[in-house]
């Protein structure tokens, strides 16, 4: 028997799906990379399409070990057609914002039943939301300022390549 609130339960199983949709959403963007000469940002949205599985079984776990049914939804086909690398970055940031914003829905719905079990959960999704908003917002500054110049982009194709943590933290590569 499920340990759940009845609208948390549905709110666990829908964020499965978005975090689901997420990542075919990512790997649609590192496909349309590996189109282009940008291995890099391919490799970075691939990654992406990976962590975000990841999260969705997080999610998934947690029902299962609260007693509560797993739920799926159809996902939709993802976009495939990007113009640039900038707007495959902001399509990106808009899409994290989202699952940001669906998981405050979430931490306040376990906030209201008081179920701590669930904001302890939500709590380090809280956290690592903050880094890839920031990760991708960073990328999306350094593609504004490098703007159409071949060198550039190649440049941050070549940053993209490296472990995210490198990226996001700004620390020297070999730390």
């Amino acid at each position: 028997m499920s340990s759940l609130a009845p609208e948390l339960h549905a709110l666990l199983n829908a964020q499965i799906n978005k975090e689901m949709a997420a990542s075919y959403s990512y790997l649609a963007m590192s496909a349309w990379f590996e189109e282009t000469p940008y291995g890099g940002f391919a490799q970075w949205m691939l990654a992406q399409s990976q962590e975000e599985t990841t999260h969705a079984m997080k999610f998934y776990h947690f029902l299962i070990d609260r007693g509560s049914q797993v739920e799926f939804d159809a996902i939709s086909a993802p976009n495939r057609d990007y113009s640039s690398a900038l707007e495959v970055f902001e399509t990106s940031l808009e899409q994290e914002v989202e699952v940001t914003a669906s998981i405050h829905r979430l931490y306040d719905a376990a906030e209201t039943h008081r179920d701590h079990e669930s904001k302890n959960l939500l709590n380090w999704f809280l956290d690592e939301e903050v880094e890839e908003e920031k990760a991708v917002q960073k990328m999306i500054d350094r593609l504004k300022l490098v703007g159409d110049n071949p060198v550039g982009l190649l440049q941050l194709d070549q940053e993209a390549a490296l472990p995210k943590l490198l990226i996001a933290t700004n620390a020297p590569e070999g730390n």
